[in-house]
């Protein structure tokens, strides 16, 4: 993930979904479902951010998005140079978008890159 200058959003060709998808990795009352799989190619992380129109008003699918970006980016240091793509997207049973706070998302996030398995490589 490229962002002014360091990192940027996944754009439409950069990764490629598997099929099947892989199983999230927070159980059902997550506020967040978090999935992730290795990319074949790609010297580092990847973050997907997923906020459908059902999920409340533009202004807050951004909101949403920019925390999700923030929270990664300060626990991106665990996945250096690991080929992971994570994806992240509000779960069904999440509440409005303007409830969930940066500490909510972060420590959801952090849990599922916790679990996350070691890379092959020494």
């Amino acid at each position: 993930m490229i962002f002014k200058g360091h990192f940027r959003t996944v754009r439409h060709k950069d990764h490629a979904v598997p099929t099947p998808l892989p199983r999230p990795l927070l159980g059902h009352d997550a506020y967040l479902d978090i999935r992730a799989w290795r990319q074949s190619s790609g010297t580092g992380p990847l973050l997907l951010v997923t906020s459908p129109r059902k999920t409340g008003p533009a202004v807050r699918r951004n909101r949403f998005r920019r925390q999700v970006r923030m929270a990664f980016l300060s626990l991106s240091g665990r996945l250096a140079d690991q080929p992971w793509v994570v994806w992240v997207r509000p779960a069904r049973s999440a509440p409005p978008l303007d409830r969930l706070t940066l500490r909510d998302i972060e420590g959801q996030l952090a849990l599922a890159l916790r679990r996350l398995p070691p890379t092959d490589t020494p």
